[in-house]
């Protein structure tokens, strides 16, 4: 199946769609490298397009003494480039904190399974990564993104992983919760590579303007 298929089947047709996906023959490498890989492109290139459209070469602040700190159009394209590897990494920490989880909630243990699951759920939030730089319409589309997102993850708990219809609930309140955690140590982390990249910048750009 394209990729635009499945997109387009997990988004619209959920339901039938985990039930075609929870049988399918599949590789951890080959969700990551033929779909995970290739979606989650779309946020990268959409904010790459979107501050080049612009016209945002530089982005100042007021540094020590007056003088000014800029981060040039590579600089916001290379965090970019991290935010989009880490999200890769996100996404395979939670399929494998899933996968361990799972039993716990008499589901199955399987890492092809579980990395199919939140794979394939996180669809909409790359989809809404088109428009996601977008001031305010962008930030709703990606909330909606992230609740469906939670949706999905509810509906394929049970084909994919094979949890009991009544443990559905609590699994999926476990899954946001462990994404929650791992958000806030991600963010941090791409927080401080940002202020380095910022201050980094703004060191090097002073300095020649200096010279």
């Amino acid at each position: 199946m394209s990729i635009v298929a499945r997109a387009k089947n997990i988004i619209l047709k959920p339901t039938d769609e985990w039930n075609v996906i929870a049988d399918e023959p599949a590789t951890v490498g080959g969700l990551f490298t033929g779909y995970a890989m290739i979606l989650a492109a779309i946020p990268l290139a959409a904010g790459i397009i979107f501050t080049g459209a612009l016209g945002i070469n530089t982005a100042s602040l007021g540094g020590m003494g007056g003088g000014a700190m800029q981060m040039g159009f590579g600089a916001i394209a290379a965090m970019a480039v991290v935010g989009y590897v880490f999200s890769l990494f996100t996404l395979f920490v939670m399929s494998f904190l899933v996968n361990a989880v799972s039993p716990s909630f008499n589901g199955k243990s399987d890492m092809v399974q579980s990395t199919k699951l939140m794979t394939y759920a996180s669809t909409p939030t790359w989809v809404a990564g088109s428009v996601s730089w977008i001031p305010i319409l962008g930030g709703l589309i990606s909330f909606a993104a992230i609740a469906y997102v939670v949706y999905l993850i509810y509906l394929g708990l049970q084909p994919v992983l094979g949890v009991p219809k009544e443990k559905v609930a609590g699994f999926t309140v476990v899954i946001v919760l462990i994404y929650v955690v791992l958000s806030v140590i991600i963010s941090g982390i791409l927080i401080g590579i940002a202020f380095s990249t910022l201050f980094g910048s703004g060191m090097v750009g002073g300095a020649l303007s200096g010279a």
